[in-house]
């Protein structure tokens, strides 16, 4: 990406804002309790680790240099901050791989996961530098294969029994977004 990557971007839908998770305001201990909440990290390798504001800070922090991008996802009526929604860029491949966590319970079941979603891909491909957007999640996680899905992108392979969940093999499957053109 450009020299631009590192400038804010504020993404805007119709119930959201997506702004630039910034430690001051979004990095509190709500956030935290998100990340150990069970349920929340059922279906992401986070399930794995306990997490504090200092581990969490240091995630926060390493997108603070390089064109990967964290957003902190925040409800307009209320400017809640719900979740978070994140891309992996390499610049150098024209790809980005995009991951979405709607931490708050409440806010679950309302499309605010694919609303955001919508908002990331659409931003990064249209930037003109990202070609192809990718995303991956075990089989199980209805949730997000319905964002995937939703939201155009194309199945683009399956690792078989790839990472345990509740004691059984889980399988991945990846889907893929081109930019048109």
């Amino acid at each position: 990406m450009s020299d631009a990557s590192t400038d804010p971007v504020i993404l805007t839908t119709e119930r959201l804002t997506l702004r630039p998770f910034d430690a001051a305001r979004h990095l509190t201990p709500g956030y935290v309790a998100w990340l150990n909440d069970p349920e929340v990290v059922r279906y992401s390798e986070q399930r794995h680790k306990s997490h504090t504001l200092e581990s969490c800070r240091a995630f926060t922090e390493g997108f603070d240099q390089g064109p990967s991008r964290l957003w902190a996802i925040e409800r307009l009526e209320d400017g809640a901050h719900i979740g978070n929604i994140h891309a992996d860029i390499d610049a150098r491949n024209g790809l980005a791989d995009v991951a979405v966590l709607i931490g708050d319970r409440d806010a679950w079941g309302h499309g605010y996961g694919l609303e955001a979603w919508n908002a990331v891909l659409g931003w990064l491909l249209t930037d003109g530098e990202i070609r192809k957007v990718v995303a991956g999640c075990m089989k199980s996680n209805v949730a997000m294969v319905r964002i995937m899905q939703k939201s155009a992108m194309s199945p683009d392979g399956e690792r078989k029994a790839h990472f345990i969940l509740d004691g059984q093999p889980e399988d991945i499957v990846f889907c893929a977004k081109f930019r048109a053109g």
